[in-house]
């Protein structure tokens, strides 16, 4: 019984380097998992499922990165985009419309996140229970 070769073949760093689009379209347009990307990419590239893994960890990682570094001009762009809209829909009277728009928007900001209180203007309240009436 021959035992099979599990070991893949070294590579160096510009190999290394021309896998990674090759590692996105799989992940971003063929929307391969986890476990399928170690796979595929193990017999695509002629290499172990373990280094198959560090280049999905090494292409998430880029992703993250430049949507880390467009992030804010996508939500800027989108912030224009809403208020645009907001004022047509006043401009048109539109009020559904102009009601979601601000909850879009204060979703945008994080607002919607946020508890207000409007009973003791953020001061702590102290409760007196009288047990003897």
């Amino acid at each position: 019984m021959e035992k099979e070769n599990k070991l893949g073949r070294k590579s160096n760093i510009a190999t290394y380097e021309e896998r990674i689009p090759e590692a996105m379209e799989m992940i971003l347009y063929e929307k391969l998992g986890y476990t399928e990307f170690r796979q595929q990419g193990a017999k695509r590239w002629g290499i172990t499922e373990r280094a198959a893994e560090n280049v999905w960890k090494d292409v998430k990682d880029r992703i993250k990165a430049r949507f880390d570094e467009k992030a804010e001009e996508i939500i800027s762009e989108q912030l224009s985009r809403y208020f645009d809209l907001l004022h047509r829909a006043r401009a048109d009277k539109n009020k559904r419309v102009e009601r979601e728009t601000l909850a879009d928007i204060n979703k945008l900001y994080g607002l919607e996140q946020r508890k207000i209180d409007i009973t003791s203007n953020g001061e702590p309240i102290s409760i007196n229970i009288n047990l003897t009436d």
